[in-house]
């Protein structure tokens, strides 16, 4: 997420070791994918646009998946905190507009509990980094769609020559 609302001076409150292990393993239980998209953003600071091309995937795609680990290391019962997730996600996309932005504006001036909201989550985003170090310490998630897939490629092409073999033993 490149641009952030608060300066970059601004501090960040420490995270607790259990909640940094509850960050990580709310990322564990993520499907694959999401993890992958989430690492290669949060890691390699690569944008939406980059990381679509990369892996083949819509830039809807990749918001979905970004705001759903935003949305799973939110607090549960905060909804506001929800919605502002989905912006924080929604401002990183390339496709978003300008009268998406003036409804963000206004949404952000709406309430004071709105400007709370965005501002935590961008220090719970800002909080998601030593855990996905962790997750991503291998660098698994730097192999693209083929790398991912070429295990079921692999299985399904030697069980098609198996049956060839066979076939080819019995005529």
């Amino acid at each position: 997420m490149s641009r952030l609302l608060l300066p970059l001076e601004h501090p960040t409150p420490g995270t607790s070791h259990e909640a940094e292990d509850a960050m990580l393993h709310s990322l564990k239980r993520l499907p694959r994918r999401v993890q992958q998209v989430f690492l290669l953003n949060r890691l390699d600071q690569l944008d939406f646009a980059s990381i679509a091309s990369r892996l083949d995937l819509p830039v809807r795609s990749i918001e979905r998946h970004m705001n759903q680990v935003l949305q799973t290391t939110r607090p549960r019962a905060d909804a506001v905190a929800g919605v502002a997730g989905q912006w924080y996600v929604r401002l990183q996309s390339p496709d978003v507009t300008s009268c998406e932005r003036i409804d963000f504006r206004r949404w952000l001036d709406a309430q004071p509990t709105h400007l709370q909201a965005f501002h935590d989550t961008e220090l719970r985003w800002r909080g998601l980094l030593a855990p996905a170090r962790e997750l991503g310490q291998d660098g698994w998630y730097r192999q693209g769609r083929a790398a991912i897939s070429l295990g079921g490629c692999s299985v399904a092409v030697g069980l098609g020559m198996a049956a060839l073999i066979i076939l080819g033993y019995c005529t």
